[in-house]
């Protein structure tokens, strides 16, 4: 047996903690909020890249229209969102925040900023950005198995 082959279930019960971690503390710091867990990640994205559309969002978080379809259609209806006609191609509906949206995301960014100032600690700035690259190729190694 290799050295990944013991690593590997230890380190995924790592990340379980931490996204677990990750999720309650957002839970308990965004009561004022109307928006669930799994919206956060929609919402960052469209804040991030305002003017992409539900395929890019399927694309990037591998899961199907209808669940993008769901999530976006609940922004919508909470006010955070608002669907565009592209002008460059009408079957296109790219995705903006609203004023109420991008107050969402101030907030949402900060409660992100004090869960990370608790648990970095004294981890240096560069072993998170090997750890966040190692993160990355994992995650595109999954994705590529699903394939």
């Amino acid at each position: 047996m290799n050295e990944n082959e013991t690593m590997i279930p230890e380190h995924v019960n790592y990340l379980m903690n931490l996204l677990k971690s990750y999720e309650m503390f957002f839970r308990k710091n965004m009561d004022n909020l109307d928006i669930n867990i799994g919206e956060i990640p929609i919402l960052m994205e469209i804040y991030t890249n305002e003017g992409l559309n539900q395929i890019d969002l399927v694309r990037q978080f591998h899961v199907t229209e209808a669940n993008i379809s769901k999530t976006t259609k609940n922004l919508l209806i909470k006010g955070l969102i608002t669907k565009t006609i592209d002008a460059e191609n009408n079957t296109k509906k790219i995705l903006l925040l609203t004023e109420d949206g991008k107050k969402a995301c101030q907030i949402l960014l900060d409660i992100f900023d004090q869960w990370k100032d608790a648990t970095l600690g004294d981890i240096p700035s560069d072993e998170m950005r090997a750890f966040a690259g190692n993160l990355k190729k994992l995650s595109d190694n999954s994705v590529d198995v699903l394939s």
